[in-house]
């Protein structure tokens, strides 16, 4: 019996069968067309970026003045690299777009929440710079390649000649104190040596900073509220009335590129009491005005004879309690003199009653008590007491007089009831005492030598 329908393909499944080979050979035409789009972009990438990278180190190798495009962006340095170009490889237009522009970095001002402890302000803000490159092609499939480099000038004033388009310098201050350390916050002044006016100043917190400035010769000043102060100087400057003929510390000069150091040393200043008394064994009676030199051994430099101009050297005269208080004295080590024909100095004594060699040295932030014993050929010793508790009287009033000499002085007694007169010509005087809720006494008296003597007074009834 022959079957009513034969097996065979119906149209419907040479549909279905197509469609399915369709599906297949689609999905593998794509994946060809795919793999062929990723190799072919691969390729322009890397073509891309070798291209970006050789721009980028022809940067690198320009002179930093150098990198900047033609025309130059609004906040951007101008240069021979021109803002765009093309190049061709591999069949490929690549367009190569250069972006050159300034960064301020707040590392060293203004002050900012980033940067709390930078400068309040800053003259130059074009810090570094920033080269973009950015590499774009069309064809065959589209894409772009960028790449970033930062730029720092060589020194300070590369980054100053940006700013102002002059040559400039560095001029490198460092302020220190006695134990080497840095001085904080000091304020140190660039002055103009010709006219005296100051040209720039700061206040480093570390105790350095780098001007940047235009080559020339400069006249540096450091100082401090409660510090001594120090500075340059150049030959012909005068110094206590001393022309120097050779400074320690000449002004400093600044070449074009070039970085000047310069150290200056600074400290707390000290103080100094100085008292004025006879010998030991005239129990340091004290000596009314004497006359004293004191020099330190530092010095600003030699006069034209080669002698050394001491910074401190000034003469003084203890007061009326024949002492002297001398504050913000620079640390230093002191020398003493007496340059006088009636009596020589004898000795020192640090503190009193201490016997003690020169120089005296003093420390900065610190305090001393230095006794000078002078000495003369004749002295006269007067101690007033009170004759019936024979205790001494103080703040009585001792009048030694010679009209033939034109002598006439007046000098308290101190707590022990002394005052000694010195110096004295040999001779007879005529001495008067007086003493508040006392008899007056008047006496003549030889002197000759070291020569003592007691008034005693009677107390008024």
């Amino acid at each position: 019996m022959i079957s009513k329908f034969k097996k065979g393909l119906t149209f419907i499944d040479v549909l279905i069968g197509v469609s399915l080979m369709l599906v297949v050979f689609l999905g593998i035409f794509g994946a060809y067309q795919l793999s062929l789009k990723v190799v072919a972009q691969s390729k322009a990438r890397i073509t891309a970026t070798a291209i970006a990278n050789q721009k980028l180190e022809e940067i690198r190798n320009l002179p930093y003045k150098k990198v900047g495009t033609a025309p130059p962006l609004l906040d951007g340095p101008a240069g021979a690299l021109l803002q765009q170009e093309t190049i061709s490889q591999n069949s490929i237009n690549y367009t190569v777009a250069r972006e050159i522009r300034y960064v301020a970095d707040c590392f060293d001002g203004p002050r900012s929440a980033e940067c709390p402890t930078a400068p309040v302000t800053d003259d130059c803000v074009k810090d570094y710079k920033r080269a973009k490159i950015k590499v774009s092609w069309e064809r065959p499939f589209k894409g772009e390649v960028s790449l970033v480099t930062d730029l720092a000038p060589k020194n300070l004033n590369q980054e100053k000649e940006e700013c102002t388009g002059a040559a400039a310098g560095v001029l490198s201050v460092s302020v220190f104190n006695a134990s080497g350390q840095a001085v904080t916050s000091p304020l140190i002044e660039i002055i103009d040596p010709n006219t005296g006016s100051t040209l720039t100043s700061f206040s480093p917190l570390f105790g350095k900073y780098d001007f940047v400035i235009s080559p020339n010769v400069y006249k540096i000043k450091v100082s401090k509220t409660n510090y001594s102060s120090s500075q340059t100087y150049r030959a012909g400057d005068i110094y206590d009335g001393k022309v120097i003929a050779a400074p320690v510390k000449s002004h400093p000069s600044v070449y074009e590129g070039k970085l000047t150091e310069v150290g200056l040393s600074i400290d707390e200043v000290s103080s100094m009491k100085i008292e004025a008394r006879g010998t030991k064994g005239q129990g340091y009676p004290p000596v009314h005005n004497a006359t004293f030199k004191m020099e330190g051994i530092k010095t600003v430099g030699n006069d034209s004879q080669g002698k050394p101009i001491y910074k401190y050297s000034k003469n003084h005269a203890t007061n009326g309690p024949a002492e002297i208080n001398l504050s913000n004295l620079e640390w230093d080590s002191y020398r003493f003199s007496v340059d006088s024909p009636d009596y020589d100095l004898i000795d020192i004594e640090s503190p009193p009653e201490t016997a003690a060699t020169q120089p005296i040295d003093l420390l900065p932030a610190s305090s001393k008590e230095v006794r000078l014993i002078l000495k003369a050929e004749n002295t006269l010793l007067v101690t007033v007491k009170d004759v019936s508790t024979a205790l001494p009287i103080f703040g009585a009033g001792v009048r030694l007089t010679n009209s033939e000499l034109g002598y006439d002085v007046l000098q308290p007694t101190d707590e022990n009831g002394k005052t000694l007169f010195i110096p004295l010509q040999e001779s007879s005087y005529n001495l008067e005492v007086e003493a508040s809720n006392y008899q007056s006494s008047t006496s003549t008296i030889f002197v000759s030598g070291d020569k003592t003597t007691t008034i005693n007074l009677i107390p008024l009834p």
